[in-house]
């Protein structure tokens, strides 16, 4: 992004870095190329994630579909071509900056709060949405392109190019900056993509509205428009190849702004959206960490820990699968066993939810529990190999309740175990795989407060 800035300034400054080259034939194609590449970024961002059209994915999906459009005015209008070569009409002059504001102001509307008004009107819409914007932006392609001269209401000065080159890089700030707080959180190529092309779309701007026409300056705008759409498909192409969807595009941001809610881990509903953006994921899974919750808590009284662990244990249990938001769906509901590289990428769900967690200063304390939860007491766990009083007590306790809600809850890749078996397999394992003290302790609690009825304890879940 600093090289094409730093390019531009070389240009206006050093005598003789900025000729002019008239290729007009060269121009449209250069601009029908950027238009193509931007139609295909939101048509495939559309399409990838039918089944989960989100108000998020709508608006993405307009942004690069209103650049595509507005922008094609630009070069079906290039001198010498569908025109006279001695025009230059208004739909050149307006619409390469008109497409990069309504692009910019559909991205930012992307990023939004997903709690903002109108945005469950979008949900529910999504599809009449979507054909509205694509209506309204083929009606201004049209006119621009038969009667030009509808626009001329339109002010042309200086000053005006400042308030939309302002403007539109603002909104790309914005949106930017939310992307690369996704990023932070997944480290997936397709978030860096984003901010890597919003980036370049901001510096474009400059080129754009403070360059001279057919300077080298001017030609600049183009090839970063290029430049951007290429990044973002070859970002998303990797995120694709990687996760077989785009899915998490959007839930990284969703999970982030779950995060931005968090103010303290006894607040259950927040912290039960942050729980919701995983299990959107899979339905197998769906109130599982709900469920270990309730049993962390329960057994963290159980052993008479300290309030604060108390809290510690269910907050953590709550969320202690949020990075599974980053295991591409192919391993995650793969319905047989898991290859050794394919259990490898699983495995890095604790280290990814530790981060997530840190970059919260409300879940920083819960890092190490859910870094920690598939620890084994004996060793030989993940991702450190602790063992014994290594292991955070609290993470004992949540992995108590993982295994038994894993045992008596049915998975893509096996039915659900009796609660006589899953006790039984709790005996078992217990002082190998988990703490046998925190073992102990589970068992007695269920039987004390009733729990272990088969009937009262299938009836108190949730369906799946």
């Amino acid at each position: 992004m600093l090289v094409p800035l730093v390019g531009f300034a070389a240009m206006k400054l050093v005598p003789g870095w900025d000729p002019m080259l008239v290729y007009p034939v060269e121009h449209f194609w250069v601009v029908s190329a950027a238009a193509l590449l931007s139609a295909l970024v939101g048509t495939g961002l559309a399409m990838s994630v039918e089944s989960v059209r989100t108000t998020r994915t709508v608006y993405l999906a307009l942004g690069f579909v209103a650049i595509a459009m507005v922008f094609a005015t630009h070069g079906l209008g290039t001198p010498g071509l569908l025109i006279p070569e001695t025009d230059y009409p208004y739909a050149v002059i307006i619409s390469a900056g008109l497409s990069q504001f309504l692009g910019a102001i559909f991205i930012a509307l992307s990023v939004v709060p997903r709690r903002w008004p109108g945005g469950t009107f979008v949900q529910r819409h999504s599809t009449d949405v979507l054909a509205a914007g694509l209506a309204v932006l083929a009606a201004y392609l049209v006119s621009m392109v038969l009667r030009p001269e509808l626009w001329d209401f339109v002010p042309r000065s200086r000053s005006w190019d400042s308030v939309l080159a302002g403007t539109t890089i603002a909104l790309l700030g914005i949106a930017g900056w939310r992307y690369f707080q996704a990023w932070r959180l997944t480290e997936l190529p397709g978030q860096l993509a984003m901010v890597t092309a919003l980036g370049l779309l901001g510096v474009a701007q400059l080129s754009m509205y403070y360059s001279d026409l057919w300077q080298l300056s001017w030609w600049l705008y183009h090839g970063l428009l290029l430049m951007a759409f290429l990044v973002v498909i070859g970002g998303w192409a990797i995120e694709a190849a990687r996760a077989k969807s785009l899915i998490v595009f959007a839930r990284a941001l969703e999970l982030r702004d779950s995060l931005d809610e968090v103010r303290s881990i006894a607040d259950v509903r927040v912290l039960e959206s942050l729980e919701e953006a995983v299990e959107r994921k899979d339905a197998y899974t769906r109130h599982h960490m709900g469920r270990v919750a309730e049993f962390a808590e329960g057994l963290a009284r159980e052993l008479r820990l300290p309030e604060r662990q108390v809290m510690v244990c269910a907050a953590a249990g709550r969320i202690h699968d949020v990075g599974k938001i980053t295991v591409p769906d192919a391993v995650l509901l793969k319905p047989g066993k898991l290859t050794p590289e394919e259990f490898e990428v699983m495995k890095h769900h604790t280290v990814r939810g530790a981060h997530i967690a840190k970059l919260h200063p409300e879940l920083e304390g819960l890092a190490a529990v859910i870094r920690a939860h598939h620890e084994r007491f004996a060793g030989g766990g993940y991702p450190d190999g602790l063992k014994g009083e290594q292991i955070p007590i609290e993470a004992r306790v949540v992995a108590v309740g993982d295994t038994f809600d894993a045992l008596t809850s049915t998975r893509v890749y096996r039915p659900k175990r009796p609660v006589s078996e899953a006790l039984e397999e709790l005996r078992r394992v217990a002082g190998t795989q988990l703490d046998p003290d925190c073992v102990e302790a589970f068992i007695r609690w269920l039987e004390r407060t009733g729990r272990l009825d088969d009937y009262t304890l299938g009836a108190s879940r949730p369906a799946a």
